[in-house]
């Protein structure tokens, strides 16, 4: 998977920002993975002369996506997949997993009464949405 073009070879990419694309690509070619500064790794990057040409531009190994092929092959779609190195990361995930599902508060009833038990007259429900439903 190949990002781009983008910088200087197309600068109207809906990555670019301000002449500059979002997500930092290309990446420079390292020898070694490191831990970079902020939240993401620096991957191994090697100049081995391999080029591929995507939307007319011939692109080498500083414009590949990080991947994993056995996740690829068995999903068959587009997937980005990078290493969690810091522990804001790992909050994120436990957050994103154990949220609660949204609610909604509802009544039932004719507006016609003017004593109302609020607390008996609403009900809390799970709200799923239709896109949450298929």
């Amino acid at each position: 998977m190949m990002h781009g073009p983008c910088g200087s070879l197309n600068l109207k990419n809906v990555s670019m920002v301000n002449g500059k694309c979002k997500n930092h690509y290309p990446k420079e070619f390292t020898e070694y993975t490191t831990h970079g500064k902020g939240r993401y790794p620096i991957y191994r990057r090697r100049n081995d002369g391999k080029t591929a040409k995507v939307r007319g531009h011939l692109l080498d190994n500083r414009w590949v996506i990080p991947y994993n092929p056995q996740l690829l092959a068995e999903f068959n779609c587009h997937m980005n997949v990078e290493i969690c190195c810091d522990i804001k990361d790992v909050k994120y995930l436990y957050k994103y997993i154990h949220k609660e599902h949204d609610k909604v508060m509802f009544r039932i009833g004719s507006d016609k009464s003017s004593t109302v038990n609020e607390i008996a007259a609403f009900q809390n429900a799970r709200w799923v949405s239709p896109v949450e439903a298929t």
